[in-house]
């Protein structure tokens, strides 16, 4: 059985009339259904499909000082989530022996911290990350930085923050950083009992031995970032050097300019790659020396978009626009991308009808599905001279964007 979850931060990214808010988005929608509803694929392949919430923001991952674990309660909802379908999916015609983690952006990340987790071992049997990594963690310093400006904010002191009421929780949470901006400030902290190290430092090693991995991401991840937050690529150069130095800020972008003249896509390339495409492929690298690992890519594209977001109407597929077409189907890619997942779910290997077939994935080969509308095809190490580029590269992600309070 599937289990979904998917970040949800409480606010959609965008507002009515503009970006993912507008009329019309996504696109190719052509089953009804939300993102959320997996009860197409439930029916299409005979899975029951588990959805949950859990708490996010400063309720789930706020590092209080002197209270145990509280960096990562949203973390541990999951793992309660995971044991409450362990213990009780068999009455609703489930197997807890086989049982499949997928998550999608902030979920995916999710699913390798599970991967990672000495709390979640035996709770499920099979992963699928679209648009993940395992690197969605904070520092004690990334953390720390959040949770000082957090109770400034607040005016309070940590003994009284169980009495804040929810809103003012809130407030304090927005006025830090909201919309899409916001999206990795709030991430949950090794709390030595969820977590024990950095996720894919621990898959590496071998934490999740055993479990088949099928690892996703979109052609042009951040894309969407400079649709809707359009200074996005302006921060590249800065990250990069805060990262790398300036002579590391400098080669990295002379091997994306290099590839894309267009210095704005460069750096919007930049940013898919440090934020989803290299961490996805370093899951991949690190779970293939103990498990069945499979890889993909959503290209899309993506069509009948309104003119209003996107001139033209056509897009590359963009951050999170598979996550539909895996649970509703629908013509092209997302068909052939539905009919993989369900394989998967059901079976324990992609290969489904009317794929080429798709070989395991290897450090050796990297082996690629490429779910494109003009036909699904296999590539080896696709994009392999920005995969080149990182190599030997080593830096703890931060949120981006800069933030009141040294949020960075």
């Amino acid at each position: 059985m599937p289990l979904h979850q998917r970040h949800r931060s409480g606010r959609r990214p965008g507002r009515p009339g503009a970006g993912l808010g507008a009329p019309g988005w996504p696109p190719n929608r052509q089953r009804l259904g939300k993102v959320e509803d997996g009860s197409a694929f439930a029916k299409d392949f005979g899975a029951v499909v588990v959805s949950f919430n859990y708490r996010l923001g400063s309720m789930g991952f706020l590092p209080v000082p002197g209270e145990a674990h509280s960096g990562a309660f949203g973390m541990h909802d999951q793992i309660a989530a995971l044991r409450w379908v362990h213990e009780n999916i068999a009455a609703f015609g489930g197997d807890p022996a086989k049982v499949t983690v997928y998550g999608v952006s902030a979920g995916a990340k999710s699913v390798a911290n599970l991967m990672a987790s000495p709390m979640a071992r035996g709770l499920f049997h099979q992963a699928i990350s679209g648009s993940g990594g395992g690197d969605h963690v904070a520092t004690p310093a990334q953390a720390a930085a959040v949770a000082d400006e957090f109770i400034r904010l607040l005016a309070a002191t940590t003994d009284q923050l169980r009495g804040v009421p929810a809103k003012d929780l809130l407030d304090a949470q927005n006025a830090i950083g909201e919309g899409l901006r916001a999206t990795w400030i709030w991430r949950p902290t090794i709390d030595g009992l969820a977590l024990t190290r950095t996720p894919v430092d621990a898959v590496t090693e071998g934490a999740a031995a055993g479990i088949p991995l099928l690892a996703q991401h979109c052609v042009d991840e951040c894309g969407l970032y400079q649709l809707m937050v359009p200074d996005a690529a302006l921060q590249a150069d800065r990250v990069l050097a805060n990262y790398f130095g300036q002579d590391g800020c400098d080669e990295l972008l002379g091997v994306f300019t290099g590839n894309q003249p267009d210095a704005v896509q460069a750096r919007v390339e930049i940013m898919s790659a440090e934020r989803y495409i290299i961490p996805t492929v370093r899951l991949a690298d690190g779970q293939s020396a103990h498990a069945k690992v499979w890889r993909s890519r959503f290209d899309g594209p993506l069509t009948g978009l309104p003119d209003a977001i996107v001139p033209g109407g056509l897009l590359l597929a963009v951050h999170s626009t598979d996550a539909h077409g895996v649970f509703q189907g629908g013509p092209d890619a997302v068909g052939q991308m539905h009919a993989a997942w369900g394989a998967f779910v059901t079976t324990g290997n992609p290969n489904a009808a009317g794929l080429p077939e798709w070989p395991r994935y290897t450090t050796a080969d990297r082996a690629t599905m490429i779910f494109d509308n003009d036909g699904a095809h296999l590539e080896h190490d696709p994009q392999s001279k920005l995969r080149e580029a990182w190599e030997d590269r080593n830096w703890e992600p931060g949120t981006w964007w800069e933030f009141a309070g040294g949020i960075q």
